[in-house]
């Protein structure tokens, strides 16, 4: 079904679509380095710790190092491995890092081809969607209400690594709208019919009768529109291969861990407290597969993932500051 044909009409305005998209992602991405003044002035004021190993890297004092983030570098380099992605991200590799001009073609690749996948037009619009609600949200209560999701080149390096992992099975912690499911979902489709995700993933939906939602001022993180739910995002035509379990990763992981075979790719991006991410990759590694990978969203929060990589001498990847890879090993 991914694979059929399109019309070629209709590939060239996607592709039109897609440069569009691309070069409003760097703005993007410029932006969230710049940052919304008032956003990034609230998060300043906070503590420069959020726990016990944990950052706020939005503190005037944070630093790379407290959380060992080091956008580009490849972690653990002498780690011997034969897991495909990381083989393939150390290629790109001078010195020990992925200068990010490296991955400019390839994610416009990714990109391109993502728009062929049945569903793109649909997550698009319903990310337009969440935009221009939590907008209008933000003028009628005058405060900041963000969906709480990945980048748009993160999206597009998740969907990239989907496709060469290859994954049966994700399961996924913190989905709130889903574009990094929805992103992953393409990918899934497009490498063929087998595969599933499984999302854990307690929801904050808007709520207006709620005053806590419409006071003055506030700084809302994850939002959720009205009337949807955790991942609705992803695209109809694959719900019956996108399972969502709502409620606490913390109740819920150890049991869904449990009852599925092997995982191929565990993605977390839920509570981003250096315990519970540890407790997160622990659960996972029960039944990771030979060649299956560790993804974690807002890395320069702590370092958990490293860590936990040096624990197991896994070698890593650190993508751009805001997403890091650990690669386990295949067979003997």
């Amino acid at each position: 079904m991914s694979d059929s044909p399109v019309p070629l009409l209709t590939l060239k305005r996607r592709l039109r679509r897609v440069h569009r998209l691309i070069r409003s992602s760097i703005g993007s991405i410029r932006a969230l380095r710049g940052g919304d003044r008032s956003v990034r002035d609230a998060l300043a004021e906070m503590p420069l710790m959020f726990a016990e190993k944990t950052y706020n890297a939005w503190h005037p004092d944070y630093e790379p190092e407290l959380a060992r983030c080091y956008s580009g570098r490849i972690h653990n380099p002498d780690c011997p491995s034969s897991n495909p992605l990381f083989l393939e991200i150390q290629k790109l590799a001078r010195r020990g890092r992925v200068p990010n001009r490296a991955w400019q073609p390839i994610l416009r690749d990714a990109m391109a081809e993502a728009s062929t996948v049945p569903g793109f037009d649909q997550v698009m619009d319903r990310k337009t969607y969440v935009e221009d609600y939590l907008a209008e949200l933000g003028q009628r209560y005058q405060s900041n209400f963000v969906a709480g999701w990945v980048n748009m080149v993160d999206a597009q390096f998740l969907y990239w690594a989907v496709r060469r992992v290859k994954p049966r099975t994700i399961v996924q912690t913190g989905v709130s709208n889903g574009l990094s499911s929805a992103f992953m979902m393409l990918a899934l489709a497009k490498n063929g019919p087998q595969s599933r995700l499984h999302v854990i993933d307690l929801p904050h939906i808007f709520d207006p009768v709620d005053t806590a939602w419409t006071e003055k001022g506030k700084l809302h993180g994850v939002v959720i529109p009205q009337g949807k739910s955790s991942g609705w995002m992803v695209p109809d035509i694959y719900r019956d291969r996108f399972e969502v379990d709502v409620g606490d990763a913390k109740v819920l992981l150890p049991p869904l861990i449990e009852r599925l075979g092997e995982i191929d790719m565990f993605f977390h991006d839920s509570d981003h407290f250096y315990g519970h991410m540890m407790f997160e990759f622990d659960e996972a590694m029960q039944k990771l597969a030979p060649n299956s990978v560790i993804v974690a969203d807002d890395i320069s929060w702590n370092a958990s993932l490293w860590d936990f990589a040096d624990k197991h001498r896994l070698p890593g990847y650190n993508f751009r500051g805001t997403l890091g890879v650990a690669f386990l090993p295949g067979t003997n």
